[in-house]
């Protein structure tokens, strides 16, 4: 098993309305999406509810120049991309999702995927505690960067059943162990204004994870 995977997919609509192709200096092209998927469940009394989840891709290279001849605000779209992370002029990181394969459908969807795959070093974790509804939650980050000399720390929530697994393993492993996980989910993340600048951040609601003691 590889040590490191860094492995998202996506489909949802473009929201972004200027999709504007740019290049660096040295003549790469870049395009950047704002992607939105959804999710529906049935809450306890039975209601529909939904949530809407933002996410800001970078497609870079030939990608970029043929998504950017067709690429509109309603379109649906299919991306498989990585997490990067990149440190601004101010020393705040700001997540994105390098884009590694995409499609662009004909119109909108109403089919919505959401999965995330990380694999890395363990580099912190929280004790086990219970959220307001009596739910078992832990929180983990992890390292998922792929090269020694990079740093690409992930905060991933568990919760339930999984949550006290992983808790339990956790406890059982020798100081000094090295640990990574294994987890499988669905991303999410938020903007926040940091110093005048709207930055992304991202984080994986794990559904399973697997502790890997090397």
């Amino acid at each position: 098993m590889q040590a490191h995977d860094n492995h998202i997919v996506l489909l949802g609509n473009i929201v972004s309305k200027q999709n504007l192709l740019k290049y660096y200096a040295d003549g790469t092209a870049s395009l950047t999406l704002d992607v939105i998927t959804k999710r529906k469940w049935r809450d306890q009394q039975g209601q529909w509810q939904e949530s809407s989840s933002y996410f800001n891709v970078t497609v870079l290279g030939e990608c970029a120049e043929q998504l950017a001849q067709g690429a509109n605000a309603g379109q649906g779209i299919y991306i498989r991309a990585a997490i990067r992370q990149r440190t601004n002029k101010q020393g705040v990181n700001n997540d994105t999702l390098e884009v590694l394969q995409a499609y662009l459908t004909k119109k909108s969807t109403a089919l919505n995927w959401n999965q995330a795959h990380v694999c890395g070093g363990l580099v912190s974790q929280s004790g086990l505690v219970q959220t307001i509804n009596g739910i078992d939650l832990i929180t983990v980050v992890i390292d998922i960067a792929e090269q020694a000399d990079k740093s690409i720390p992930i905060e991933v929530k568990l919760k339930g059943a999984a949550a006290k697994l992983v808790a339990n393993q956790l406890e059982e492993l020798a100081d000094g162990q090295t640990v990574r996980l294994l987890v499988e989910g669905s991303l999410s993340g938020q903007s926040k204004k940091i110093n005048e600048q709207f930055v992304y951040q991202y984080w994986i609601e794990g559904h399973t994870c697997l502790v890997i003691a090397d």
